[in-house]
């Protein structure tokens, strides 16, 4: 028997407001594995590109930099 299997006979047996929480914790379940795939699919560039700065104008001094 599958997992789905197992988890529908078991579910037969709840009342009703139980089953209707099993059936809130699956989809809560389903809308994680959804968020967490499609993490993954977005490439590292993309990522890095959401966090840009404008260092338009900005000029770096070595010395100022180690002070700190």
């Amino acid at each position: 028997m599958s997992t789905a299997e197992s988890i529908y006979e078991l579910v037969k047996t709840l009342p009703e407001a139980e089953a209707s929480l099993v059936l809130v914790f699956a989809e809560f379940i389903h809308q994680r594995a959804l968020a967490s795939s499609s993490a993954q699919t977005i490439s590292n560039g993309a990522r890095f590109q959401a966090v840009s700065l404008n260092t338009k104008g900005f000029k770096f001094n070595r010395d100022e930099a180690n002070e700190r």
